[in-house]
């Protein structure tokens, strides 16, 4: 647990950075630890080998991309 100059404790959230593609994309899934940090996890990795489970971000090209629908 990080704390303050003041010993008071730090409860600061940090965003997750953009993903770029794989924001809008269907394969996409937010994982999160216990210690508050979110991983872009690319789904496609568990049937195609070629696809890193964890990409490098942010995703600028990828041949696996597709688009999200709008509301999910």
């Amino acid at each position: 647990m990080k704390y303050g100059a003041a010993g008071e404790r730090d409860t600061h959230v940090m965003a997750r950075p953009p993903a770029g593609l794989c924001d809008t994309c269907v394969h996409q899934r937010i994982v999160r630890n216990t210690r508050g940090s979110s991983f872009s996890l690319c789904e496609r990795s568990r049937t195609d080998a070629a696809f890193p489970r964890y990409p490098r971000l942010p995703v600028t090209e990828c041949r696996g991309w597709e688009r999200r629908r709008e509301g999910k």
